[in-house]
């Protein structure tokens, strides 16, 4: 029996030196040659609290009392376990103890169990996903307090639910139909549904895998889940497509103004370089605009960084007088005022205030109250200096159309193209709100 036995069974003298152990014990312990630790003391084996914990039985068991311990100690070969430990005096002839019985049982693989539990149970503890163990007819027997708050339901409340009442109306059938039969026939099931939050009935889009819990046999027991919350990537899904909608909508303007500018251009030449240099340099004054957007998300472009870009190539520098405050203009009329502006340089350097060394153009802005203060205007003036006198062309070409027309188009405003003899102003005069806003 001591042999067959897969306890370490000890017996050891009044001062806990070892006196014999089983064969079974021997083999647990991996002891080769029991000569080797014959009349050791027994505590020695023990580490940290082991240690107390051993000194402490055997002097009950001395006391004719029995006791037990749960303690750590490395077998012969070095290897480290967890034993469970009953230590009992054994009477002599006169009934008092002559000898104390220590048996020691390896709880190594049970105390790692019940760690893994331990660490599983603060996982769904700890855990932001629904967890629930459902039974084999789809009774919930537990949810955790992160899947409780998720759907607005109460601990009192589970007892009585199946786990089908926690979905949406939509996907609640499929439960039973689909879902477990699925986890039945191909070992577990995952996907996109709907949790229902009770208290405003509103569906929540979730992550849902659905798993078998079955004992060590292989038997099922029942069906445990994790769904995850998915609304953050279904809000940035809408988000992402609404940004496509919004980025197909602003290259079809784009194309369309592209369109105009190149059919008017074309329209216009009178030979093919002419049409190719002008073509050109519109489409760069357009690509400039279109950078300024891009780098905000097509949400606002600033009015000092569209006057920079479009007129750099025109090489104005610093015979340009800038002045206003900071304001963002709207995707939508930025390219319609850069392509005014490149117009602008361009005919003040081919006729203009900048095609002598003395000329200089005053670009300025400001905002101006309208009919009544929230109607706040925004006014622009273009208007060059010291260049060749000047006089009103005889026929209306496109840059002339752009800068009037278009901006009066795009602003809901006034433009306005007077030919002083002295220089060219152009004015502009629109609402505010059309135009764009006042930066912070």
């Amino acid at each position: 029996m001591l042999a067959s036995s897969t306890d370490c069974i000890k017996i050891l003298d009044l001062d806990a030196r070892l006196t014999f152990m089983s064969e079974g014990g021997k083999e647990v312990m991996e002891v080769s040659d029991f000569n080797a630790i014959h009349g050791c003391p027994w505590p020695d084996f023990w580490e940290g609290q082991g240690n107390a914990d051993a000194k402490a039985a055997v002097a009950m068991a001395k006391a004719g009392q029995s006791s037990s311990f749960i303690g750590k100690a490395s077998t012969m070969a070095g290897n480290e376990r967890w034993w469970h430990v009953a230590v009992s005096p054994v009477a002599g002839t006169d009934g008092t103890p002559s000898s104390i019985l220590s048996v020691s049982r390896d709880i190594t693989a049970m105390r790692a169990a019940e760690a893994e539990s331990s660490r599983l149970t603060r996982i769904v503890e700890n855990s932001k996903d629904f967890i629930a163990v459902i039974g084999l007819d789809g009774s919930v027997s537990f949810v955790n307090d992160a899947g409780l708050a998720m759907v607005g339901v109460d601990r009192s409340q589970v007892a009585s639910m199946n786990i089908a009442d926690f979905f949406a109306a939509e996907d609640a059938d499929a439960i039973h139909a689909e879902l477990l039969p699925a986890v039945d026939r191909d070992g577990s099931w995952a996907g996109e549904r709907q949790l229902r939050h009770w208290p405003t009935d509103e569906a929540i889009p979730v992550l849902c895998t659905i798993f078998p819990i079955v004992d060590p046999d292989g038997s099922a027991l029942g069906y445990a889940t994790v769904t995850r919350d998915n609304r953050g990537q279904h809000q940035a899904r809408r988000q992402q497509e609404l940004l496509n909608d919004e980025l197909s909508h602003r290259l079809k303007n784009v194309m369309a103004v592209v369109q105009s500018v190149a059919s008017q251009t074309l329209r216009q030449a009178t030979d093919l370089r002419s049409a190719n240099e002008a073509l050109g340099a519109r489409l760069t004054a357009l690509s400039q605009a279109t950078d300024v957007l891009t780098a905000k998300s097509w949400m606002e472009a600033d009015l000092h960084e569209v006057i920079g870009r479009t007129l750099a190539p025109h090489g104005v520098g610093d015979r340009l007088d800038l002045h206003g405050p900071a304001i963002t203009l709207k995707p939508q009329v930025t390219m319609a005022f850069a392509l005014a502006l490149h117009e602008l340089a361009t005919n003040a350097c081919k006729y203009g205030a900048l095609s002598v060394e003395v000329g200089r153009v005053a670009l300025s802005w400001q905002i101006s109250d309208g009919a009544s203060a929230e109607e706040p205007r925004f006014q622009l003036e273009w208007r060059e200096k010291g260049g060749p006198p000047v006089a009103r062309p005889d026929r209306h070409g496109f840059g002339s159309r752009m800068i009037e027309q278009s901006l009066r188009a795009y602003f809901q405003g006034d433009a306005l193209l007077d030919f002083e003899p002295t220089g060219l102003i152009f004015t502009l005069n629109a609402p505010l709100a059309e135009a764009g806003r006042l930066r912070d």
